[in-house]
């Protein structure tokens, strides 16, 4: 596949529960060229009638949301922090005729929904322990009373452990059906459960880098969120960013690159981007801590946000991690996207596990490259824009 290929959305057809259904997909999401397992094992057990109020809280690419709205005419959410499964799903229900027929949220969609106004949650679990228990709770909170949990996910992603934090709420959660080293379990929810709002889980941390003390807000579910991590610390103790430089903070994670950059580029600009709804919104509270009119944060598959314009610095901790699995494709499309953004002569700053092949796909991309730091864990790459003359 070519870096170009990245942005090319494709469209996929299936059977789920003997039901045709077409969806739209491409790299970026975990799983979108086949038909996730949770999602698969909650349609072989979902019951729905025709005026149940239903919300998805990890949608995917939008497999439940055709499946609900072909049963029932009552209301639809569909929810997910990744930028490109609210996109996909928007595209699914228009492939499957059903536009307009569902509310999709990009994030948990706390606070927009109202507390105990649902018949129906799905919750196909994402990574991360926090993350999901966060999740069962804001289901808990949406139910009606009597209204049903249908909870699935990997054994390997902790769906056992999760069942039994279920249960420990709801008081039963039995397991309906298996396979793939999948489990789905369903619970109803008591009619006495008195449950707290979930809240946003947002906390203030501080980290000293470069001698400085710096605040940051962040969130369990974000990579490294309870501590900044060393990789990003190495990263930001390389970097070297000029008082008028503009600066692309690609993958911002909760913000703190981005406003130790800004408070570089005093007198330049800083774009912070990043594709996930809980990471932006960190990046904005954090950012909410310093006066820094010329930073600003967007929502960007990539550079897809911001395409069309240059920048003299790129700065990145690219992900390698896409739901359960490793997936490199995202890292890799980083450095081939960097250079497309960067000004001749602009420089990229760049850190990863020394496990990782960066050196030669940034050599590869950039016809030249620099280690500024390697502690055989991780290794911070510097390259520079140099126009190839033809011959």
């Amino acid at each position: 596949m070519g870096a170009t290929d990245y942005y090319v959305w494709r469209e996929f057809e299936d059977h789920i529960r003997g039901e045709r259904i077409r969806w739209a997909g491409k790299p970026g999401l975990e799983i979108w060229s086949r038909v996730d397992p949770g999602v698969a094992l909650i349609a072989q057990v979902m019951e729905i009638s025709s005026e149940d109020h239903v919300l998805d809280l990890n949608c995917g690419v939008g497999w439940l949301g055709v499946l609900a709205a072909r049963r029932t005419s009552g209301r639809i959410f569909l929810a997910s922090d990744h930028g490109l499964a609210v996109e996909a799903t928007r595209r699914t229900m228009a492939m499957n005729g059903l536009e307009g027929c569902a509310c999709i949220l990009h994030g948990d969609g706390y606070p927009l929904l109202e507390p105990g106004t649902f018949d129906v949650v799905f919750l196909n679990i994402p990574k991360g322990k926090e993350t999901a228990q966060r999740l069962v709770r804001l289901a808990a909170w949406a139910l009606k009373p009597g209204g049903r949990l249908y909870l699935a996910g990997p054994k390997r992603g902790g769906i056992e452990s999760l069942i039994r934090y279920v249960r420990d709420l709801f008081g039963r959660a039995p397991v309906w059906a298996y396979g793939s080293g999948y489990r789905v379990a369903v619970a109803d929810r008591p009619a006495h459960l008195d449950i707290e709002p979930p809240g946003d889980d947002f906390v203030e941390r501080e980290a000293v880098v470069r001698d400085c003390v710096w605040r940051f807000v962040t969130r369990p579910g974000l990579f490294s969120w309870s501590a900044l991590d060393e990789g990003t610390r190495h990263l930001i103790e390389q970097m070297e960013i000029g008082p008028e430089d503009h600066v692309l903070d690609l993958g911002c994670g909760y913000g703190i690159v981005g406003v130790i950059a800004g408070h570089e580029a005093r007198k330049g600009r800083v774009v912070m981007v990043d594709i996930s709804a809980a990471a932006l919104e960190a990046s904005r509270r954090t950012l909410a801590l310093y006066s820094m009119p010329h930073v600003e944060i967007r929502l960007s598959d990539v550079i897809d946000g911001v395409r069309r314009e240059r920048f003299d610095v790129v700065v990145t901790n690219p992900p390698i991690h896409q739901g359960f699995g490793v997936e490199r494709e995202v890292a890799i499309q980083f450095v081939y996207d960097a250079l497309s953004v960067l000004r001749p002569g602009g420089r990229l700053y760049l850190v990863g596990a020394v496990v990782l092949p960066y050196r030669t796909i940034i050599e590869q991309v950039f016809g030249n490259v620099e280690i500024l730091f390697d502690d055989h864990h991780y290794r911070v790459y510097r390259a520079v824009h140099k126009p190839r003359r033809l011959r």
